[in-house]
């Protein structure tokens, strides 16, 4: 199953495109789609941004280290959800890694360079609201 969520940062009033799909994590989208509307701070790691703890509670679920351009992942260790948009500082030649195994929950849909538009701009402790 796929649906489309938005990510709302509500202090710069600028939104992307997340689709979510159950076929690697089906607990954890079940969980992430339980607990919508999620209303967090975003900090920012890299060039990934995550979330301060959410509510949503889950196990690793076929957990990875190396993600791939654009993932959204739930990060079992921090209760919180991962915008992966390029290298985060442990990330090797052509690897982007992250800290610990996360669960595969979907990606960001690209529209008009959000890498450079809107990803890049996020400051930490940035309000977002995932709905």
């Amino acid at each position: 199953m796929k649906r489309l969520i938005k990510g709302v940062f509500l202090d710069i009033g600028r939104e992307i495109s997340i689709e979510l799909d159950d076929s690697r994590s089906p607990k954890t989208v079940q969980a992430i789609l339980e607990n919508l509307p999620i209303e967090v701070k975003i900090n920012r790691w890299g060039d990934e941004l995550y979330t301060e703890r959410t509510q949503i509670v889950e196990r690793e679920e076929d957990g990875k280290r190396q993600v791939n351009l654009f993932d959204v992942a739930y990060w079992p260790e921090g209760n919180a959800l991962c915008l992966f948009y390029g290298p985060t500082p442990i990330s090797e030649e052509g690897k982007i890694l992250a800290y610990s195994p996360v669960n595969i929950v979907g990606r960001i849909i690209p529209h008009n360079n959000e890498k450079e538009n809107v990803l890049g701009k996020i400051k930490a402790s940035t309000r977002v609201i995932f709905k």
